[in-house]
């Protein structure tokens, strides 16, 4: 009789754990299966997109670029592009013209550009800014290497006398540094269009500046230079002007002499014969 009560009571439990076993598969089962569709429905739509034509990347910004090469870039990108004179000339820009501005749509990128070594003007269709030509005369041509910068081109110095060596080239620590600039081959104030070449005339530390271009500190160096005319005493004796300064008025009239003797008709003898009184 106990051994009957016991197996029925573990065929109880064993039977309650047989259900809850049960169950709990049925719940995986079925979550299972949820995450099997989602998984599997899933797998379709990765592989459209990608197949799907991507969409062109904008280009960047082409400011600084030649109007050649953002041209190029606009067109592998299917869109259309343009360039037009970013100054207030309206000129027709080439290849080698430099970017400036861009204004970009939805269809095109039109660019303004300037001329190779032209800076930029503040805005589209402004003026451009040269920069204007200083006064460098009068202080050190190194100063004046570092005060033009970049803003001019080449920087070149030539002695200011035809007769003495001088040239240096964008140096401001080299020999002629301390060289004292006397002329300038560009006026003050002048804009200094596409970066032109400076030539500055100095002279060396110490001495005076010649008045104008191009003369010799020593006259007698120049090839059209004349030795001074000779003095008209020089080769007459003294013998010569004594016996010039002894002749009298009367005696030049009444005897032949250096101006070939008396005309004809005789000389003019204002006395009469036996003297006058």
């Amino acid at each position: 009789m106990p051994e009957k009560m016991a197996t029925g009571k573990s065929g109880k439990w064993f039977a309650g754990v047989s259900v809850l076993a049960i169950v709990l598969l049925l719940l995986l089962v079925r979550s299972c299966g949820e995450d099997c569709e989602d998984k599997e429905s899933a797998i379709p739509e990765m592989a459209a997109t990608v197949t799907v034509t991507a969409t062109p990347s904008p280009i960047g910004s082409q400011v600084g670029e030649l109007v050649d090469t953002a041209l190029t870039r606009v067109k592998q990108t299917g869109l259309s592009g343009a360039a037009h004179d970013a100054s207030e000339l309206d000129e027709t820009p080439s290849a080698d013209w430099r970017v400036c501005f861009e204004r970009v749509t939805l269809s095109k990128v039109e660019f303004a550009a300037v001329t190779p070594g032209a800076p930029c003007p503040k805005k589209d269709g402004k003026p451009i800014p040269w920069p204007e030509m200083p006064t460098v005369e009068g202080i050190t041509y190194g100063k004046a290497v570092e005060m033009l910068g970049t803003d001019g081109g080449p920087v070149v110095l030539e002695a200011a006398y035809q007769d003495e060596y001088g040239y240096d080239r964008d140096n401001k620590f080299g020999d002629f540094a301390d060289w004292k600039v006397c002329f300038q081959s560009i006026e003050a104030g002048q804009a200094l269009k596409y970066r032109p070449e400076i030539t500055l005339h100095a002279v060396e530390k110490g001495q005076v500046c010649p008045p104008t271009k191009g003369l010799y500190k020593d006259p007698t160096k120049n090839p059209e230079y004349l030795d001074p005319a000779p003095d008209s005493d020089i080769g007459s004796s003294d013998d010569d002007r004594s016996s010039n300064e002894g002749n009298t008025g009367e005696e030049s009239d009444s005897s032949p002499g250096e101006k070939g003797g008396c005309p004809p008709g005789g000389c003019y003898n204002p006395c009469p014969p036996g003297g006058c009184r």
